[in-house]
């Protein structure tokens, strides 16, 4: 399925249209909603119940909020480096807001790399960690009156 960040979108899809039961349980990523919010935390002892995260949704939909393009020649020595550090934007950032997650990383090229993001924020927010580390030129676009961020970064 292609994903298509630009196409006429809902976000209240994904956020705020359902109410959750509560404990509810993730089954795809744990997560569980309890006291009206996602939390990383132990699944619930006794009774439960189970859907999908707002995250997973998106991440099983392609319904992305950013997608983040690295392009250099750099990724072809540094990629474990490069990744580490994606991964650990998203650790941080997931204690902020659990829902923000890395969907996936597409591989172009050995020069090119496509990471699609939960929501905008993250995308930018690993973008910006990526040109602290190494340099090279970074562009943050928005969609007008949407919740979604492309960013690009080469070196």
């Amino acid at each position: 399925m292609k994903t298509n960040l630009y196409a006429q979108r809902n976000e209240r899809l994904y956020l705020k249209n359902k109410k959750y039961k509560e404990p509810t349980v993730c089954r795809v990523c744990g997560l569980v909603f309890i006291d009206g919010i996602w939390k990383k935390i132990e699944k619930p002892k006794g009774e439960y119940f189970e859907d999908i995260c707002p995250a997973c949704k998106r991440i099983r939909d392609n319904y992305y909020g950013g997608i983040l393009n690295l392009k250099s020649d750099i990724i072809k020595t540094k990629k474990d480096e490069i990744v580490n550090l994606m991964k650990n934007k998203e650790n941080e950032s997931e204690n902020i807001n659990p829902l923000r997650k890395i969907g996936k990383i597409e591989e172009i090229s050995e020069s090119e790399l496509n990471i699609y993001t939960t929501f905008e924020h993250l995308a930018v927010s690993i973008g910006k960690a990526i040109q602290r580390a190494f340099k090279g030129d970074l562009e943050i676009k928005y969609k007008e009156n949407d919740k979604v961020a492309k960013v690009y970064w080469t070196k």
